[in-house]
């Protein structure tokens, strides 16, 4: 689970004692974080492009318009 970018918890009975995680990823901590949560998910690959919107290139008047427009 390391080996693939996670962080383990090692408990005592219960009690977190330690932790093993990843020596040298390049990920923030957050996306960790998402992942752990169920907020996101990562199958190991390298991520695809992101782009950056700005406010005067949202045309859509609400979220749900500007989600619907980024799925088609």
């Amino acid at each position: 689970m390391v080996k693939k970018g996670e962080t383990i918890t090692i408990t005592e009975r219960g009690v977190p004692v330690a932790k093993l995680s990843p020596v040298s990823l390049n990920v923030p901590e957050d996306a960790f974080r998402m992942v752990r949560e169920g907020l996101a998910s990562w199958q190991g690959s390298k991520p695809g492009r992101i782009i950056s919107v700005s406010k005067k290139d949202i045309k859509a008047s609400n979220l749900s318009e500007i989600v619907s427009e980024d799925r088609r």
